[in-house]
């Protein structure tokens, strides 16, 4: 809306009786969901009669429920629809459409209503001016008209002494039997020449009294000052009454403006949104894993979606309740913010009853959403001890920069570290610290029990590699003394039984098993995501645990 300084209310009617939709939204959202849906745009308004809108063409619906998204502003329902917002407000979009998905917006007419509160008092008060400037304009006329025809004074161009008053009847006049009509109006001779043959006078006359050769000019006029002050008093007071009326940047007036529209931005998460975000994945996670993983890729994602279903099936066969994790306390972070795909980390302090230990753990999350019309995905989870949480530096928007180039090829570096410790239990000089504690030291002590002589197992092998599948040193961020990012590695255990031994690996391998093969072979796929963070110029891997995620028999 290309005004400030008031609110507008948008109405929406159905004629049909169809249920309608009203919502505002960010920008960025309301372009990824409507992005190739067929709709009529209404980009610019001028009151009171006049819009500037299109057609775009496309699919008859979005691919999502429109009622369902999370990341709606306002939202209302009914067969009249109405939103009221601020002119000055932050730059939204609204959407108008039918609330159920097989209807659609025919018989709908929109209105919009701007509040105009101060403008019958400011239209009294110029017409009042623009009278008053009329009627000084008119006076201005007049009185310049008056001065060009009024008739010179009688005392002008004549000598002193000399006026039409005084008498020269007398001995040798022009009056008596015989006078008529001479040089003169009254039968007289002109003064002057009565002057120099009559009256003998002075040589010389005082320079006041020589009056100069008008040549049948008009007399000259005094110049009117009054006009001219009265013209300037009339300037002075219309250009007062026009900067007073234009300094009013404060009365409840619409006044056109030209707000910045973009880019509508909005965090991945909004500010004070992360723990909203939490307790739905939470519900929702707990709701999915009762429900024996229905659903489940409605919030997670590979590499995460994999273990989850693994601890499923693990949980089942144990005859195991498994449950979602309580958060005490919640923190998010995305750089990303002005278009999709997004991704951002959540941070979540679990409740010490939520995870086994004395220490209180802190699960960090990395979240992607392709789209407006997809929820967000949990790609990947791991803890770490919430001691060793490290402080975001975010902006009054929430935005958390990304980490530097160089942390990004650390976590690349660091991927190739940790899958080399699996392997034989060597952490490299210069490589992250934390490899021989929490998961990574319980995996080897796994490894070290396979292939210990009481185990009859004739061989044990390893094979480990970092997950390629997710771009993890493409999603970093920057803390207040460094960098946080996540990771993980996939290996592969290959162990060999003697021909005359009974293959047993316990409920934990037996739950994931893909096949009923008989042999003497089987391998074990294992998942080992972790956390890591840069403090200063050291580079610390923390993981609190691993996972089995399938087994097979050869």
């Amino acid at each position: 809306m290309p005004y400030s300084g008031s609110s507008v209310t948008v109405t929406a009617k159905n004629s049909k009786g169809t249920e309608l939709f009203v919502g505002t939204a960010s920008g960025v959202d309301a372009d990824s969901y409507l992005d190739g849906v067929a709709q009529e745009q209404i980009s610019d308004v001028s009151f009171p009669n006049s819009a500037t809108h299109r057609f775009t063409p496309g699919d008859a619906k979005p691919d999502a429920d429109i009622a369902d998204r999370d990341w709606w502003i306002s939202t209302d329902t009914g067969k009249t629809v109405a939103k009221t917002f601020d002119l000055d407000a932050e730059p939204q979009v609204l959407i108008i459409a039918p609330a159920n998905s097989g209807d659609s917006l025919d018989g709908t007419t929109v209105s919009l209503q701007m509040r105009v509160k101060g403008v019958f008092a400011l239209s009294l008060l110029g017409i009042a001016g623009t009278i008053m400037l009329a009627g000084f304009s008119v006076f201005l006329f007049m009185r310049w008209c008056a001065s060009r025809i009024r008739p010179p004074k009688k005392d002008v161009g004549l000598p002193s002494g000399s006026g039409p008053d005084s008498s020269d009847s007398g001995p040798g006049g022009d009056s008596g039997p015989g006078g008529g009509s001479g040089p003169g109006r009254d039968g007289r001779r002109p003064a002057a020449d009565r002057t120099a043959k009559d009256e003998p006078g002075p040589a010389t006359q005082p320079i006041s009294a020589v009056q100069p050769d008008t040549g049948g000019q008009a007399p000259p006029r005094r110049r009117d000052v009054r006009n001219r002050r009265s013209f300037r008093a009339v300037t002075a007071s219309v250009l007062g009454t026009g900067l007073v009326l234009s300094g009013c940047a404060n009365m409840p007036i619409a006044k056109p403006s030209n707000p910045d529209t973009t880019p509508y931005e909005r965090t991945a998460v909004r500010p004070g949104e992360a723990g909203k975000f939490m307790t739905n994945y939470t519900e929702s996670l707990d709701k999915t894993l009762g429900d024996k993983g229905s659903d489940l890729d409605k919030i997670q994602a590979a590499p995460l979606i994999d273990h989850t279903r693994a601890q499923i099936q693990i949980a089942d066969k144990a005859k195991q309740k498994l449950r979602a994790p309580d958060f005490t306390e919640v923190v998010a972070g995305s750089p990303n913010f002005t278009e999709y795909p997004m991704w951002f980390y959540a941070f979540g302090t679990a409740d010490k009853k939520s995870t086994d230990g004395d220490k209180q753990l802190t699960q960090v999350m990395l979240v992607t959403r392709e789209s407006a019309s997809t929820d967000p995905l949990v790609r990947s989870a791991s803890y770490i001890p919430t001691e060793q949480m490290p402080a975001l530096m975010a902006d009054d928007r929430g935005a958390v920069e990304k980490g530097s180039e160089d942390f990004s090829e650390d976590l690349t570096t660091a991927s190739g570290d940790v899958s080399s410790f699996l392997v034989d239990g060597k952490a490299k000089s210069g490589g992250p610290e934390g490899l021989k504690e929490g998961g990574f030291k319980g995996f080897r002590d796994y490894l070290g029990d396979l292939r210990d002589k009481d185990s009859g197992f004739d061989k044990v092998d390893v094979d480990c590699k970092p997950y390629e599948d997710l771009k993890f040193e493409d999603m970093t961020l920057s803390t207040e003394n460094g960098a946080i990012g996540m990771g993980e590695v996939r290996c592969t255990l290959t162990i060999k039984a003697p021909s005359d031994y009974a293959l047993d690996l316990g409920d934990t391998v037996e739950a994931v098993k893909t096949n009923d093969k008989e042999g003497d072979t089987i391998k074990v796929d294992t998942a080992h995501p972790y956390v890591l963070m840069k403090t200063g110029d050291e580079l610390t891997a923390v993981a609190t645990d691993w996972n089995v995620l399938s087994s097979k028999v050869e």
